[in-house]
């Protein structure tokens, strides 16, 4: 098959597969949420592939400070949110209750699955096949699919912070060529931000 029609294909599989994780069954985010992720990863790995090398102590240094600055910026842009509209801050809060993980297995399934699988699908899939056709910035364009997809969230503030995120895991893929890097990267800014110093 065409390998054009299999990214469009499961550009539009991620589409759908979020929005039921979203939309159609809040209640049950986890469960579905982790499937939804876990067949992005296969499509991932059965037509693309991943670049992993030895982690070197730069690529420590890239993964820590983009980490703690993803996290700082997540930080102020809360706290202007809560002075300008604090609506905005009380919707975030709400979609926090559905997403946050409360069970150990959520956690388990957060490191194992769900970041893993994200970073597998939109960095090292969708970001790479992009730059095999050489058409515009290629992280600029998974980017904004990667932040198009979390519409169905209904959370502008995760929309924002898979803008900002999406750009910098991006990037620190292509300048180390290492795909630990954002993985780890976004692994320890999501328990920064969900476990060891919440901002919600």
């Amino acid at each position: 098959m065409n390998q054009k029609i299999i990214v469009l294909s499961s550009l539009l599989l991620a589409h759908f597969l979020l929005f039921i994780s979203f939309v159609q069954y809040p209640e049950t985010f986890w469960p579905v949420f982790t499937t939804t992720l876990g067949i992005l990863i296969l499509i991932s790995i059965t037509t693309g592939s991943l670049v992993f090398k030895k982690i070197t102590l730069v690529d420590a240094y890239y993964i820590v400070v983009s980490a703690v600055s993803l996290y700082i910026i997540s930080y102020i842009g809360i706290q202007i949110i809560q002075w300008i509209t604090p609506s905005l801050f009380e919707d975030m809060e709400q979609f926090y209750k559905i997403v946050q993980p409360i069970k150990a297995w959520h956690y388990v399934s957060l490191v194992l699955i769900v970041i893993p699988g994200e970073e597998i699908y939109w960095r090292g899939y969708i970001q790479q096949q992009f730059k095999r056709y050489k058409k515009g910035n290629t992280i600029i364009i998974a980017t904004l699919l990667y932040a198009i997809a979390h519409l169905y969230s209904g959370a502008p503030l995760l929309i924002v912070a898979a803008l900002v995120g999406g750009v910098v895991w991006g990037w620190i893929y292509e300048k180390r060529g290492n795909f630990w890097v954002p993985l780890l990267s976004h692994i320890l800014f999501d328990l920064l931000i969900l476990v060891f110093i919440p901002l919600l």
